[in-house]
């Protein structure tokens, strides 16, 4: 797999996400790449980087997952169950 000079379509191929997405996040500088005439080109190594440093500047150097994760919570605790009977609404 070739990691320099990758299009729009490969890079979010690669990283899963939508070329609309690429597109937006290139145009706004969130992730580097060079114009070829009107095409953008993506080192995959540079916008891996990139986006390793934006996302420590976002979340912090020690978080190791993304919102919505584990971190902070106490493993040992065990996720409500979604069996509430509503006693609480009986008089």
């Amino acid at each position: 797999m070739k990691t320099t000079n990758l299009s729009i379509k490969e890079l979010a191929a690669v990283l899963g996400v939508s070329t609309d997405t690429i597109r937006r996040a290139g145009r706004k500088g969130e992730i580097p790449s060079t114009r070829v005439r009107t095409a953008f080109r993506f080192d995959l190594q540079e916008v891996l980087t990139c986006m390793r440093r934006n996302a420590e500047a976002r979340f912090g150097t020690c978080s190791s997952s993304a919102p919505g994760g584990t971190a902070g919570r106490a493993q040992d605790e065990t996720p409500p169950s979604g069996n509430n009977t509503g006693a609480w609404l009986t008089t």
